[in-house]
């Protein structure tokens, strides 16, 4: 049986054409930034904001997860140590 909770999952990653735009702005992101940021081409982009395509579930919730972080496109996280290695920036 499926969890109620989760039924609906895509309405809550699905986003407009100018929430996509918007989220970018947040990011300090514009289309062609945005489109390498998330690895698809500067194409893919522009159909996300003339809502010629849907942005995926994943996409969203990286934006919006780095928007309530506050994290930028340029934060880098660090790498986890190889088994048997020290991690030198700890």
């Amino acid at each position: 049986m499926a969890n109620p909770n989760y039924a609906d999952w895509r309405k809550v990653a699905a986003i407009s054409p100018a929430e996509y735009e918007r989220l970018l702005a947040a990011l300090g992101l514009n289309q062609s930034s945005g489109a390498r940021f998330l690895g698809v081409s500067d194409r893919t982009s522009r159909r996300y904001v003339a809502g010629e395509a849907e942005v995926p579930a994943a996409a969203v919730k990286l934006l919006r997860l780095m928007l309530h972080l506050r994290l930028g496109p340029r934060h880098r996280i660090a790498a986890p140590a190889r088994r048997g290695q020290l991690d030198a920036r700890a």
